[in-house]
């Protein structure tokens, strides 16, 4: 990830290197709106887990620990995250980032909450909590 904090240039782009620094491709940028095809379940867990290549975004290879950058699997996940754009994301996916979040200092009793806000957010779907006493639902005055 590259912030971009430059007067008249900021956003963030999403890179993907090889482990050696080599084979740069930009997956996203977010400036004022989000550019780029965004990744699919197995994608991201793909690059999260070191196992994409960079030459092929849905190729499976076995690749190299990376020389720098974020070497941490649940960290790579939840950097990863924003760029979902897959709408059919696997049951499991919001354990796997209810997991991620713990293992990155989240608090166990919100983890599963927490992934699945997100996880709805990036769907783009609405999330109904049925236990939330909202006011805006008569749920409480």
């Amino acid at each position: 990830m590259v912030y971009r904090n430059l007067a008249g240039d900021y956003g963030t782009d999403y890179l993907l290197t090889g482990p050696d620094g080599s084979g740069t491709r930009r997956i996203a940028r977010w400036d004022a709106d989000f550019t780029g095809a965004g990744l699919t379940w197995r994608e991201l867990t793909g690059i999260a887990d070191g196992h994409l290549s960079t030459t092929e975004p849905t190729e499976e290879a076995e690749s190299p620990e990376p020389a720098e950058g974020v070497r941490d699997t649940a960290s790579r996940l939840l950097l990863l995250l924003p760029l979902l754009t897959d709408p059919d994301v696997p049951e499991e996916a919001s354990a796997r980032v209810a997991t991620a979040l713990t293992e990155v200092g989240a608090p166990a009793y919100t983890a599963s909450a927490t992934a699945d806000h997100l996880l709805a957010h990036l769907e783009r779907r609405s999330r109904h909590d049925p236990a939330w006493a909202s006011p805006l639902s008569g749920g409480r005055e």
